[in-house]
């Protein structure tokens, strides 16, 4: 019994991971990306942003600070 309840645990969390890193079209870059993605709100609308154009995105903003 103990065997089961650890198969569907580890089945679960491997769900869970992979669905989390599912693909996205970044709004910047307009590739297709998988890994983290940042949503954020730009002129009132949502946009998906990559992991990397995100960090572009930060280096700017430190610019103007």
């Amino acid at each position: 019994m103990k065997k089961i309840i650890v198969a569907i645990l580890v089945v679960s969390s491997l769900l869970a991971t992979l669905t989390a890193c599912g693909k996205f079209t970044c709004d910047i870059c307009n590739e297709e990306k998988s890994g983290k993605k940042h949503e954020d709100e730009f002129l009132g609308e949502k946009i998906v942003v990559c992991d990397d154009c995100y960090e572009d995105l930060e280096d700017i903003a430190d610019a103007f600070n």
